[in-house]
């Protein structure tokens, strides 16, 4: 299932300090309370490979063959949804509105009563979403594919890269600042009106970006790569470790947290990044 002693770690998400969860490649969710990670075993094997909440008594966990769990702040329960294609991810907006995604272009939306099937337009997997609202949402996955969702469905806009670019990462701080991340070191603006191309200084894949506002955004990666945007340019960040870095989510620009290989976890206070890992 993974090599290493500790599972490696695909996705968490952050209410407070003292409240986090991941998941990752043994199917168990785990969370922090502020001093100890806490392991919620499941009737779930599959691995794990994404996690949305709408709060701390809603919150969605979705993996390989179409798993997909739901906390609703006491017991973890396996839902079925009726798709079983295996599923990278999720986001939204409220417990009504929100959608799960991930191989061959797989999209499901939920609106509150029943799933519902979304025709993203490509057969390439989908890797991450983001938008301000369900007007307006972007979406990007493997081969370049971008689409954008404008309510009622998703529409194909002009690749943003070669067809040997994967596109793993987005987050927007506004409609029109908005941040992709991917392989071969590959991040991309939008202004409003156009992508563009911006230097990373890495050749690195990178997986993952979130900001904590406009001049303060992280993109982590391969390799322990981290990445700081102050709002000028992207600079290198001493991480501490060579592992794979796989998400990044944060409270604000002194409290960010990544995961990653073999139960990887590190805390970024705002002068340094700190190992907080998963122990046996």
């Amino acid at each position: 299932m993974f090599v290493g002693d500790q599972p490696d770690l695909l996705d968490l998400w952050v209410f407070r300090e003292d409240s986090i969860y991941a998941v990752g490649k043994d199917g168990i969710p785990r969370h922090f309370d502020g001093k100890v990670w806490s392991a919620v075993h499941t009737e779930n094997a599959n691995p794990l490979m994404g996690i949305w909440a709408a709060n701390e008594n809603f919150i969605f966990a979705v993996g390989i063959g179409g798993v997909v769990l739901k906390f609703n702040g006491k017991v973890w329960e396996q839902l079925d949804t009726g798709n079983y294609d295996s599923l990278n991810s999720a986001f939204g907006f409220s417990e009504d509105s929100f959608f799960i995604f991930g191989v061959g272009g797989r999209m499901l939306y939920w609106g509150g009563s029943a799933w519902e099937y979304r025709e993203p337009k490509t057969i390439h997997d989908l890797f991450c979403m983001w938008g301000e609202d369900l007007d307006c949402l972007h979406a990007v996955g493997g081969e370049g594919v971008y689409r954008v969702y404008d309510g009622k469905e998703f529409d194909r806009r002009d690749e943003l890269t070669s067809e040997e670019i994967s596109l793993y990462g987005i987050w927007g701080s506004r409609k029109d600042n908005i941040f992709i991340v991917g392989s071969h070191g590959t991040i991309l603006r939008y202004d409003g009106e156009e992508w563009k191309p911006m230097e990373s200084g890495t050749e690195e894949y990178l997986l993952s970006v979130w900001g904590a506002s406009e001049d303060s955004i992280f993109a982590v990666g391969d390799n322990g790569v981290i990445l700081h945007f102050d709002g000028n340019r992207w600079s290198p960040m001493e991480s501490g470790t060579e592992k794979y870095l796989t998400k990044v989510r944060g409270l604000n620009a002194n409290s960010v947290y990544v995961v990653g290989d073999d139960g990887c976890v590190l805390h970024y206070d705002g002068k340094s990044w700190n190992d907080m890992s998963l122990q046996n």
